[in-house]
């Protein structure tokens, strides 16, 4: 009795994982040469080879030039900086979990 009640329950629980799907977000990684950051709206652009992405930054990303830790509202005076963005995307939606601002880019000399 007790192996098939253990059996059943093992069961349940495999449909119920199967039944739960893949995870609904993805992280992703993107480098690039931030364009702008517009404090208002929290939102960063940056410019890859391909085309220019526009990100909404989360309240809880962290940010990092070099080793230290910045705020977002500095992101509005680096400009033309090169920088590694990680992103979370649901659904098509994509927000910013992390940026680690690089250095100035050689673009345009």
């Amino acid at each position: 009795m007790k192996f098939v009640l253990l059996l059943s329950a093992s069961l349940v629980s495999g449909v119920w994982a199967f039944a739960q799907g893949p995870p609904e977000s993805t992280t992703l990684r993107l480098r690039g040469t931030i364009e702008k950051y517009d404090p208002s709206t929290r939102t960063l652009s940056i410019s890859t080879p391909n085309a220019t992405v526009q990100f909404p930054l989360a309240s809880t990303a962290v940010i990092r030039q070099g080793w230290h830790k910045i705020e977002a509202s500095t992101l509005a005076k680096l400009s033309g900086y090169r920088a590694a963005v990680r992103y979370s995307e649901s659904r098509g939606s994509k927000i910013i979990e992390s940026i680690h601002v690089l250095g100035k880019s050689d673009r345009g000399r």
